[in-house]
């Protein structure tokens, strides 16, 4: 009687799940600040943010577009430009780099 009960609970806990489990996210990304970033990731865009096609040598804006949430870019974080992203719908022109900036953290990214 006491293994069957033993049993029932234990079945009964690990379909519930217990606390410390659920808020564990298996899937999170690794901080702004680290070196993960160095290299050229693809992801997806969590919620709408803006991207800035700026000149790198006088920070001067050329053009702004949105990308929007499930977005595929390619990212890198610089030391000097902070996220520079890459995606089929922010066109290159020489000179100018696409970036997104504001965004100190990574809750706008999914993978």
């Amino acid at each position: 009687m006491k293994i069957k009960k033993s049993l029932i609970l234990g079945i009964t806990a690990l379909s519930l799940g217990t606390p410390a489990a659920s808020t564990v996210q298996a899937n999170s990304l690794p901080n702004y600040y680290s070196a993960y970033w160095l290299k050229t990731r693809t992801m997806h865009v969590k919620k709408a943010v803006y991207a800035y096609q700026i000149n790198p040598s006088t920070w001067k804006t050329r053009q702004r577009n949105v990308l929007r949430a499930n977005t595929r870019i390619k990212v890198t974080n610089t030391a000097n430009l902070s996220w520079v992203v890459k995606a089929k719908n922010l066109h290159h022109t020489h000179g100018y780099t696409w970036i997104v900036k504001g965004h100190y953290n990574t809750n706008w990214l999914k993978r």
